[in-house]
């Protein structure tokens, strides 16, 4: 009897244990479809709530990748970090599920596990552009010597607008996005209202909607033609059987296109498409450059380098010039780049999340170069861009200060920023032209054009020299050393005051190329060159001492080559009468003359010739007060070659 019961017991326990586990089972399928429908349909908190149900009853990898997701994209980088933490953790963790982790801990300044994380992933896939990025991104974040007083942020009030971003001045007026907290349709992405094209004055005051082309679901992110009669602006694009409708998948909430409309009276009017839909791919962002000619927008259409890619749409006459022109490798990269906007005809600010960033979307600027192409992405330092996304940036007029987007604050925001404006840091190298090796104590004499200052200073055991030099001033530099012809650049600093440093490179020219026959059959009537010792004191033809080896150069040049003949050029300062100054420069080319005939240089082969104050280098003629180092600038004395055995009879 007792068998029979505690057999029965096992029995009844057994089913007990089953109906159990296909009760859990149950409902963890069920939590999992729900969360999947959620996910699908943009209820983030929905899904959340569902797959962390789910987890708990079924650890199963794909809800945890979902329950990641879901925290991530609404801002929630600790949770999403949790649920990653054990999704990587099991062997059916993709290198992509690593990357998303990566990103969540970026979010939390966890640069250093993030590196980890991505080490990792370039071992096994060395061709991961994504990972590769983010990793320079992570060493970058740890390099505690980035300058972090760059800019100077503070919030923008956008009274009553709940999530506020892109904004885009003109005039005294700012335009931005924003999205409301209110009851009825909604963005079940963000939970608020769907978004809207407001205005505010740049002083401040309480944003209203733009009057004429807000429509039921998703519009903003604008731009206005300089002239301001074209507003062109990004709304949500849907098929006609959806209007009215609740729009409740990824597809037609998110999936936009550009519209434009003209300036009326009132408000602006007969907004349509300005021809880029295709109804599967998203066309954002407007921008204008300056001129009005081009417009700038990112877009995900097939042909790109990663995500959202960047490009550009020619106005040809009244209309634009299609296909769009993508614009490159070097903007776009192999995530989203996206937000541009212009500043000045050749400065392009974008967003990216796979160029250098400190966590999300980091604002970013790239130049335009003389062949047309772009620069390489100049990557912004905190506090402009942080953790989090960091977008959209416009700037005033003077070029300094501005505005810019963030969510920093858990939610989008709009932040007024200043640069903070210090000197540029110059960073240059001297190397020999023949070489390539670097020239050590070369002594480099900088002039500033305007005021006349000057500085001396020496290239270091590597050819280097640094100096801080402001902003939009031209220099001229004389980069002099024994053995070398000096050479003369003119250094001029760019106006951006977002350009903090700049490199320059001076290749010397050894004076021994005087004797090789290379540098002879190379020469041609009308070439000239200088030696930086040849100079003269103020009021004197008296040849120094430190003259004489560069003239045993030149001597020893032309007694190898009868065939040259070359004019002894000497210069005099614009102090004192032109006729005081013509004789005295006569005189100064006869002295070096004198000495290269003593040397046994032949009469044939030197000409001295005075050309007074008549070719001055700078601005320094009679009446102009300038600085001692200007007046040296031009007492010198030049080689110009009159004739070769080249020439021809």
């Amino acid at each position: 009897m007792q068998e029979r019961f505690t057999s029965l017991s096992s029995s009844l326990l057994f089913g007990v244990l089953v109906g159990s586990i296909l009760a859990l089972s149950g409902c963890a399928r069920l939590h999992i479809e729900e969360g999947q429908a959620a996910y699908e349909e943009l209820r983030y908190q929905d899904a959340i709530h569902h797959f962390g149900k789910a987890v708990q009853r079924t650890p199963n990898p794909d809800s945890y990748r979902k329950l990641a997701s879901a925290h991530a994209l609404i801002n929630e980088p600790e949770e999403a970090s949790a649920a990653y933490a054990i999704l990587v953790a099991q062997p059916e963790a993709t290198d992509e599920d690593r990357i998303a982790y990566a990103e969540t801990l970026f979010k939390q300044r966890r640069y250093a596990e993030a590196e980890r994380l991505l080490n990792a992933v370039s071992q096994r896939d060395p061709g991961n552009e994504v990972a590769a990025a983010l990793r320079m991104s992570a060493l970058m974040a740890q390099d505690g010597s980035k300058d972090t007083s760059a800019f100077e942020l503070e919030p923008f009030a956008t009274e009553g607008v709940r999530s506020a971003f892109a904004p885009f001045r003109f005039g005294n007026m700012l335009y931005f996005t924003g999205a409301l907290e209110k009851p009825g349709a909604h963005d079940p992405y963000t939970d608020l209202s769907y978004t809207d094209l407001y205005q505010v004055p740049v002083s401040g005051g309480v944003p209203t909607l733009v009057p004429g082309v807000n429509g039921p679901y998703h519009d903003g992110i604008a731009t206005i033609s300089p002239d301001g009669s074209q507003l062109i602006f990004t709304r949500s694009s849907h098929a006609p059987e959806k209007v009215g409708k609740l729009l409740l998948d990824d597809s037609s909430v998110n999936n936009t296109t550009l519209y434009y409309a003209r300036k009326g009276l009132e408000e602006w009017t007969n907004d349509i498409e300005i021809g880029l839909s295709d109804g599967s791919n998203m066309y954002a962002h407007p921008a204008f450059s300056p001129d009005g000619t081009a417009l700038y927008f990112s877009s995900d259409m097939p042909g790109g380098y990663g995500g959202m890619d960047l490009y550009r749409l020619d106005r040809n006459g009244s209309t634009w010039s299609f296909p769009p022109v993508n614009l490159g490798p070097m903007v776009n990269s192999a995530g989203d780049d996206v937000f541009p906007s212009m500043k000045g005809s050749d400065t392009l600010f974008f967003a990216s999340d796979a160029h250098i960033t400190l966590g999300g979307l980091d604002v970013l600027y790239s130049i335009r170069q003389e062949d047309g192409a772009w620069g390489t992405p100049v990557h912004l330092d905190y506090p402009l861009n942080s953790q989090s996304d960091d977008f959209s940036m416009s700037f005033n007029d003077d070029g300094k200060s501005g505005f810019v987007s963030s969510d920093r604050y858990g939610y989008d925001r709009i932040l007024k920023f200043r640069i903070v404006e210090r000197p540029l840091l110059v960073r240059g190298l001297v190397v020999d032209s023949e070489t390539g090796e670097p020239v050590p104590d070369a002594k480099i004499n900088l002039l500033d054009a305007k005021d006349g200052s000057a500085v001396a200073l020496l290239s270091d055991e590597n050819g280097v020299f640094e100096l801080n030099l402001p902003h939009g001033r031209s220099f001229r530099a004389e980069a002099t050393m024994q053995t070398y012809f000096a050479e003369n650049i003119t250094l001029d600093t760019p106006e951006d005051v977002l350009v903090r440093e700049m490199d320059v490179l001076i290749e010397l020219t050894p004076t021994s190329e005087l004797n090789t026959d290379e540098y002879a059959s190379a020469i041609r009537e009308g070439d000239s060159f200088e030696l930086p010792e040849i100079r003269w004191g103020y009021d004197s033809y008296r040849l120094r001492e430190e003259a004489k080896p560069a003239l045993n150069l030149v001597a020893e040049f032309l007694q190898n080559r009868p065939g040259i003949e070359v004019e002894l050029r000497s210069h005099c300062d614009a102090r004192g009468s032109d006729r005081y100054n013509q004789k005295l420069s006569e005189r100064r080319a006869e002295s070096a003359a004198r000495f290269l005939l003593d040397l046994g240089v032949s009469s044939d082969q030197v000409i001295p010739v005075g050309v007074g104050e008549a070719e001055l280098r700078n601005e320094c003629s009679n009446g102009v007060p300038c600085s001692e180092a200007k007046h040296q600038e031009n007492r010198r004395t030049e080689f110009l070659v009159i004739r070769t055995p080249n020439r021809e009879n």
